[in-house]
């Protein structure tokens, strides 16, 4: 006889089975390659996925495997995928790990806008990519370099962001200052804030514009909408050449940088590389950002939550989301009047996915729930929001590939 407690977690199961339309849980690589060999191409062995969905409805992401970008779509929400394209002819060295992958966005009129950062040597050194699809992703232009310096040098972490104008936004971390003042024998702590803008899905962009000296160099920048052709962006900056912060700053499509402020005040003493970037989503409230980031400061330690002001330059509504060893890398979204917050945690055994929800702004948040717990390798978690749906976008070894709504 099955006891009742042993009942619990195949009721759990079945709950989770029978609840939506599709299982939870996704096919890993390994499975994958005993039946198609060590080569086979796939979601769920590429690594760093990023997705996006198109005006209706289709699942589109992309990966890197082999030194190559792959993009490949689901019309089922990820339950099978058709056979990926290969974007890149000639293989680069692509970077792809949590604070650095490509990047994938799907146009209302079809056109798919891909971004990634390719290294150039084993010292840090990158360029810029980027390509586009005209033809519904059969076939992907030659790739650009999009860092018009010619130098070999830092050009990485890119973020690729389109406004309800159609305003095309590529921005990333660059070191050409750095070399300069270098060549000058002068000082320069971290990097500089780069970006460029297109106003025809990518066809032709305008010169490299300068948003910031003295960024931290490698983190993830995040972005959102400040009307309807500019952007806000949120970074790690360098305060004091030792503290590592967050700036915010509003961008305009000719290189008109607006708003330049401090967001954070964690008094993060660290002469080294975080790979721990920010999140960041446009609030309800006008002028106002919902952000989340991970510090490891004086003032503020752990995973964090606040409300930036853009006209007050201040951040309020503070919370600690989490402060336990090994937490990191939140991501944001928003479905109707609901918030959703997810991070990777840890339990001192297994990498744990956690989720929060706010009904009301930020003001308040639910308590921490378990999406998803793995002992083996995974990536940082995504969000994905579509026609007032929220999606998990997640990889890891044990489950290979998942994207999942996680708003039921």
């Amino acid at each position: 006889m099955i006891s009742k407690n042993a009942l619990g977690p195949l009721f759990l199961c079945l709950i989770i089975w029978f609840s939506g339309s599709r299982s939870a849980v996704a096919e890993n690589c390994q499975s994958l390659q005993v039946r198609h060999g060590e080569d086979f191409i796939s979601v769920h062995c590429g690594g760093a996925p990023s997705a996006a969905m198109d005006a209706k409805g289709r699942l589109w992401v992309t990966f890197v495997q082999d030194r190559h970008v792959y993009v490949s779509y689901s019309d089922d929400e990820g339950d099978t995928y058709f056979t990926p394209v290969q974007v890149n002819a000639i293989a680069e060295d692509t970077e792809y790990n949590g604070e650095n992958r490509p990047k994938i966005i799907i146009a209302d009129s079809g056109e798919i806008l891909l971004s990634w950062t390719t290294k150039t040597s084993s010292n840090f050194t990158g360029e810029i990519r980027f390509t586009r699809s005209s033809d519904g992703g059969k076939t992907f232009a030659i790739p650009r370099t999009m860092n018009d310096d010619d130098l070999m040098t830092g050009h990485r972490f890119d973020s690729l962001f389109l406004t309800s104008s159609g305003r095309l936004y590529l921005t990333w971390i660059d070191k050409r200052d750095l070399d300069a003042a270098a060549a000058r024998k002068e000082t320069y702590p971290g990097a500089a804030i780069y970006y460029t803008t297109s106003d025809n899905l990518g066809a032709t962009f305008t010169r490299n514009f300068r948003v910031s000296h003295n960024s931290c160099e490698c983190c993830r920048i995040a972005i959102a909408p400040y009307g309807d052709d500019e952007v806000a962006i949120l970074w790690r900056q360098i305060y004091d050449e030792h503290v590592r912060d967050h700036a915010i700053a509003v961008l305009g499509p000719y290189g008109d940088v607006a708003g330049l402020n401090r967001a954070t005040i964690d008094d993060w003493y660290i002469d080294a590389c975080p790979h721990h970037g920010p999140t960041m989503l446009e609030s309800t409230q006008p002028g106002q950002y919902h952000i989340s980031w991970f510090s490891a400061g004086t003032i503020h330690n752990g995973i964090h939550y606040g409300r930036y002001d853009i006209a007050s330059g201040t951040t309020g509504a503070i919370i600690k989301v989490d402060g336990t060893p090994g937490a990191g890398h939140p991501a944001l979204a928003q479905s109707d009047d609901t918030l959703y917050l997810v991070w990777k945690g840890f339990n001192g055994v297994a990498s744990q996915l956690q989720l929060m929800k706010s009904i009301d702004n930020g003001v308040s948040w639910s308590q921490p729930e378990t999406l998803f717990a793995t002992e083996s390798a995974s990536d940082h978690p995504l969000l994905l929001s579509s026609a007032n749906r929220v999606f998990l976008s997640w990889s890891s070894k044990e489950f290979g590939y998942i994207f999942r709504e996680i708003n039921q």
